[in-house]
């Protein structure tokens, strides 16, 4: 059977039940069944998100169509049903924390650091991180974690992945963990990463398409309405999250659920609050958080940590923000500071931020101290400008 017949097969069921999640929630409902064989039904209804007696009823046309079979107390999958979900997803693995009652997540890194080493190796081709445009990198850990995390909220059978902005090379994880017929397409401003990414495409034998795109201006109209999946890690200002955030919903499909994976730092309540206005005036309700999931090497202004959010977004879907964005989405434009950075060699203090000679301590470092030359450097203070 091809990949289409099984795709009718769900759409057949799905005229049975007509569930609002369509085909695709019915595919949650199998691949719990194959992650959790002989569990209650409840234990399914929990993991889809769904009430018990719609379960059953997707259960009972499964095993209609022989995908699955009942057991003592729940129910497994046939070798039909297995070889369905087999060429839908290739990665299913529970990563619930076994010792806090499902408060948190176990990610087992070491399970897989073969992948870790892989993605490693091309994070070491990024350079300095932009920081004028909130450019911070997260660990090779964190991005490999929210892919495994992703496949935890079955989010990994998904068909088409756009990434707003991918200076963490998180879609090169993700092509490690998806099916080869997945399409994974990154808009960033950073023609840094084209190479890089079109190395991993080569190396790997992957296909990540990549859109330099300043994400100031909409998304290219031929883009609109083709995704069911974005990941997106904003700068770190309310503005900015909405933007990327509506860039986002430009992309994706009008007609079904879809999800946003958000890394965003815990902000003031106020701002806080704003942000999930924001959502709320999008049509994006916040599925799941994990506070600190992010972790960034540098990004001092947030801690060097972030959380990760799992949103989901429902048709009809309205970005906040169309058209040319003019106003300041950036840290250093909303919040303009000097900082004071004192050579560890001669002891020169020099000043480094808005509106001087160097914008960025990675600037500074790249040239070194105009006095001896050296490229280590302290800092001191910060000064805010009103």
């Amino acid at each position: 059977m091809t990949k289409d017949v099984f795709l009718k097969v769900f759409q057949d069921i799905q005229k049975n039940v007509n569930i609002e999640e369509g085909e695709y929630g019915l595919i949650i409902v199998l691949a719990a069944i194959a992650r959790f064989p002989n569990e209650p039904m409840k234990k399914i209804a929990h993991e889809s998100n769904l009430p018990v007696p719609i379960c059953v009823a997707i259960r009972n046309e499964f095993i209609n169509k022989n995908l699955c079979k009942r057991g003592k107390v729940g129910s497994y999958l046939t070798k039909e049903g297995e070889k369905i979900l087999a060429s839908l997803g290739v990665f299913n693995q529970n990563l619930e924390c076994t010792s806090c009652d499902e408060q948190g997540k176990l990610i087992p890194l070491e399970k897989y650091k073969k992948e870790l080493d892989t993605l490693s190796k091309f994070c070491e081709l990024r350079g300095e991180p932009d920081t004028r445009i909130d450019q911070s990198f997260a660990t090779p850990a964190t991005s490999l974690s929210r892919v495994l995390l992703m496949g935890h909220h079955y989010d990994l059978f998904r068909r088409n992945y756009a990434f707003i902005g991918d200076s963490d090379l998180t879609s090169i994880a993700l092509t490690l963990f998806t099916h080869s017929d997945a399409k994974v397409t990154v808009f960033d401003v950073d023609k840094r990463l084209e190479e890089i990414i079109n190395s991993a495409n080569k190396e790997l034998n992957k296909n990540i398409r990549f859109i330099e795109h300043d994400l100031l201006k909409p998304v290219p109209h031929e883009f609109q309405d083709n995704f069911d999946c974005v990941i997106t890690d904003p700068p770190y200002t309310r503005e900015g999250c909405s933007l990327f955030l509506s860039r986002g919903i430009e992309l994706l499909s009008s007609n079904r659920l879809a999800v946003i994976y958000l890394s965003f730092p815990f902000k003031n309540p106020k701002e806080q609050l704003g942000v999930q206005k924001d959502l709320h005036n999008m049509n994006c309700y916040i599925s799941n958080v994990y506070p600190r999931f992010n972790r960034y090497v540098g990004a001092q202004k947030i801690g060097g940590v972030s959380a990760f959010y799992r949103l989901v977004a429902v048709p009809p879907l309205s970005p906040i923000i169309s058209g040319i964005f003019e106003g300041s989405i950036y840290t250093g434009d909303k919040s303009p500071s000097v900082r004071f950075y004192e050579c560890q060699n001669c002891k020169k203090v020099l000043e480094v931020g808005y509106d001087r000679k160097y914008s960025t301590i990675e600037q500074l470092k790249e040239i070194g101290c105009p006095s001896c030359n050296q490229k280590k450097f302290v800092k001191k203070s910060e000064q805010k400008i009103e």
